[in-house]
């Protein structure tokens, strides 16, 4: 039996765009560099690759834990009912592929934090 493969994949919103893509891309870079899980960058509308895309190219006798992780400030209409639902369709559609949407990076302690370090370090600048 294989071991379950794991993929993080960084969900952004998506913009035509390329200088919009750049921090994104960043953070993916330095993500990837940090450890050794897979990391690719999605979006979920405006460029590619999609969420659809990637579970198209993953093989289909391999089995995959996908962890998507939003790279948005708060859960609205998109990461309430759009992705969920997207998430759905792929898992029936590619039965090898386990995917797991966590909260968005904005909920999240430690990125409050850095905002309100950031807001404040404001007058420093």
């Amino acid at each position: 039996m294989n071991q379950p493969k794991r993929l993080l994949v960084l969900l952004a919103h998506g913009s035509r765009d390329p200088k919009w893509q750049e921090p994104f891309q960043l953070i993916k870079q330095q993500i990837q560099a940090s450890q050794s899980l897979p990391v690719i960058l999605a979006y979920m509308e405006l460029c590619e690759p999609s969420l659809a895309t990637i579970a198209e190219q993953i093989n289909p006798e391999q089995t995959c834990q996908i962890d998507v992780l939003p790279l948005f400030f708060a859960a609205g209409r998109h990461l309430r009912q759009d992705v969920p639902q997207q998430i759905e369709q792929l898992e029936q559609q590619y039965p090898q592929l386990t995917i797991k949407l966590h909260p968005p990076v904005g909920v999240h302690h430690k990125l409050v934090q850095a905002l309100v370090e950031v807001a404040l370090d404001l007058d420093a600048n």
